[in-house]
């Protein structure tokens, strides 16, 4: 004997719905993904991405001064760190002092710039040869 005579009580009928499309909509298993490459946490520095001729303005802190007129200044901003910076003023400031440099970046070579510079025996610039260095036109320091 039928228990429902005539038609399908309607809540049991939306049930039913819902099961079949619940059933037929499920995704797969899912499978399992390669890890994407980890994406790098530390940006280019400033100096990696000027090209020579660029003019650029660094604020950090001078590391040491290697002539009266040649300094490094050191920055998480910039490439490894440091940044060779040549000045045409009357000397440079002494570390840690604070300083705002605006300049043109060049590719540093010793024997080019030694006597405009006078930069002194080349021993204390290896680590720079060839790569950019910054000629300031404009030299601030900070208190």
């Amino acid at each position: 004997m039928d228990r429902w005579p005539g038609p399908m009580h309607p809540a049991l009928a939306a049930l039913s719905a819902v099961i079949l499309l619940t059933a037929g909509c499920t995704n797969p298993p899912a499978v399992p993904q390669p890890s994407p490459e980890p994406a790098p946490t530390t940006r280019l520095g400033t100096i990696a991405r000027a090209e020579v001729g660029d003019r650029l303005t660094v604020t950090a802190t001078v590391d040491r001064v290697i002539a009266d007129k040649a300094f490094v200044v050191r920055d998480v901003d910039l490439t490894d760190g440091t940044l060779l910076v040549l000045s045409a003023g009357p000397s440079a400031p002494a570390p840690p002092q604070l300083v705002t440099v605006q300049g043109t970046v060049i590719r540093f070579s010793h024997r080019g710039l030694a006597d405009r510079y006078a930069l002194g025996p080349p021993g204390p610039y290896r680590a720079f040869e060839g790569r950019p260095a910054l000629v300031a036109q404009a030299l601030r320091t900070w208190e």
